[in-house]
């Protein structure tokens, strides 16, 4: 595929918002009383909700999936905003482990490829199934479609992804690399792939490490479109927990960007040579200072 597919990316954004309804009503059917308490256990305590968002984002290798499950979990009442907030925060850390697997074994999953037996599985529970069995179903068919939708999206940019050549941004400031890793994150809706063709270029020397750390920053705000287009359309409290997840990633690069030389000089101070490592420490060090500016509050 060559070039920008405008009606595949209108197909994969009416499939996701479409899907996020389903899931929705899904998790409603299944959210009985034991269920919801199973949530607000596990996510009763910040330290809890924070750990379960980085341990779910670092299984799935997708802070944005991860994200719009809290929505739909939040849409259905089953999670209170401050837990979904605690998960939200968490997935953010959770994610960079994608990059320490990119760095150290260059192997990424592709979560989309779960969306065909998702909704293969789940439209025949749906369909045959009883009671909570047809509820799970129903859950288990809207996140197929949105993995698929997400999907559909991403592969109407995916000429971008492949042919970008950040060699060409060779010399400029950054700021300016700030705002193609915003960009390009945001376009593609993946932080991950950002990062990898980030490493890629540190790998071959075409950036230097601030440069990469720089559109690092900028890819963790660039995927917060993808969690603000899953609260289009639903209840206030998930308008608050995408806006929430916003203001907490705007923060966090604002500090990051402020001191990402001092961030990584400590990092080369603990002894993290390697530019790759460094970019990847550094990456999750910053996810982890804004978890604990916001942790009291």
């Amino acid at each position: 595929m060559s070039g920008f597919d405008f009606w595949q990316m209108l197909a994969g954004l009416g499939l996701f918002l479409f899907a996020m309804a389903q899931l929705e009503t899904g998790l409603n059917a299944l959210g009985g009383r034991s269920f919801r308490d199973l949530l607000r256990r596990h996510t009763d305590r910040p330290l809890k909700s924070i750990a379960g968002g980085i341990a779910a984002t670092a299984m799935l290798q997708s802070s944005s999936v991860v994200g719009l499950m809290v929505l739909a979990f939040v849409g259905a009442g089953l999670m209170s905003l401050p837990n979904a907030l605690g998960v939200v925060f968490g997935a953010n850390l959770g994610t960079t482990l994608t990059g320490w697997i990119v760095a150290t074994l260059g192997f990424k999953v592709e979560l989309q490829n779960l969306s065909l037996p998702l909704v293969a599985i789940g439209a025949l529970v749906f369909l045959f199934g009883k009671d909570k069995f047809a509820a799970t179903g129903h859950a288990v068919l809207g996140l197929g479609l949105l993995l698929l939708g997400l999907g559909l999206m991403k592969s109407s940019v995916a000429s971008l992804q492949d042919s970008v050549d950040i060699a060409q941004l060779a010399g400029y400031g950054a700021w300016q690399y700030f705002l193609f890793g915003t960009v390009f994150a945001a376009v593609i809706q993946s932080s991950s792939a950002t990062m990898m063709i980030t490493l890629t270029a540190l790998n071959a020397g075409l950036i230097d490490l601030p440069s990469a750390a720089a559109i690092a920053i900028g890819a963790d705000l660039g995927t917060t479109t993808t969690v603000l287009i899953g609260a289009i359309r639903g209840a206030d409290s998930k308008k608050r927990v995408a806006t929430a997840h916003f203001l907490f990633n705007i923060i966090i690069v604002v500090i990051a960007y402020t001191m990402r030389l001092s961030l990584l000089a400590l990092i080369a101070t603990i002894g993290i040579t390697d530019p790759l490592f460094a970019l990847v420490a550094f990456h999750s060090l910053f996810n982890l200072i804004g978890i604990v500016l916001f942790l009291p509050f």
